[in-house]
């Protein structure tokens, strides 16, 4: 991401100070997904994309259930979060597995030396806290996912998958539009204070 002090805008107007954004709507994970990896590959950085909140904190926020996601798009009040590629939600997964697991082999570890248990019951006790710690990761795993499935068969009743995207240039606005579009972004538009030069 182009930093702050090469950008254009002076200006300290617009829905979140200076800043200058472009918009766009998704109707699958796929696509969001797709249209994140280009931004990125083309010197936008992680920092710069940003999603709303879950429903249930940007429900909060506007005390009123949201009827379309047009009332997000260029609220400067939404709480946001930062945008979670593939690769992080996979080994976010895999954390939460092996954690459990690791506690519960550590646990039958100091039980073994604890009770002076012969090598073969030091093995089956491991293997039956090892499944015991899979179980539990296993089952939060199973919470999370149903959470993310929830999420967004919610966003995408309001209407789409919201992505904001942080421009500092004239360059990158021209650069996120065309990106976004061309990854079957919809309503997509920019956002923020008028700026003092032309494109």
């Amino acid at each position: 991401m182009i930093h702050s002090e090469h950008w254009e805008w002076k200006d300290k107007l617009g829905p979140r100070g200076n800043v200058r954004e472009a918009v766009a709507l998704f109707d699958t994970e796929e696509d969001m997904q797709a249209a994140v990896y280009d931004l990125e590959t083309h010197g936008f950085s992680n920092a710069a994309i940003s999603r709303p909140a879950g429903p249930e904190i940007v429900e909060a926020s506007v005390s009123h259930p949201i009827k379309h996601v047009q009332e997000l798009e260029d609220n400067s009040k939404i709480p946001r979060e930062s945008f979670m590629d593939a690769s992080s939600k996979t080994e976010g997964f895999i954390v939460i597995i092996l954690v459990p697991i690791y506690i519960a082999l550590l646990v039958a570890a100091a039980l073994a030396v604890a009770h002076g248990l012969a090598v073969w019951q030091g093995v089956v006790i491991s293997l039956m806290m090892g499944l015991i710690g899979a179980l539990i990761g296993g089952y939060f795993a199973y919470r999370l996912t149903k959470k993310r499935t929830e999420r967004a068969r919610r966003e995408k009743e309001w209407g789409g998958l919201l992505v904001w995207v942080r421009t500092g240039s004239h360059d990158q606005e021209r650069k996120a539009v065309r990106i976004l579009r061309q990854h079957a972004g919809r309503d997509v538009h920019l956002h923020g204070p008028a700026h003092d030069a032309t494109p």
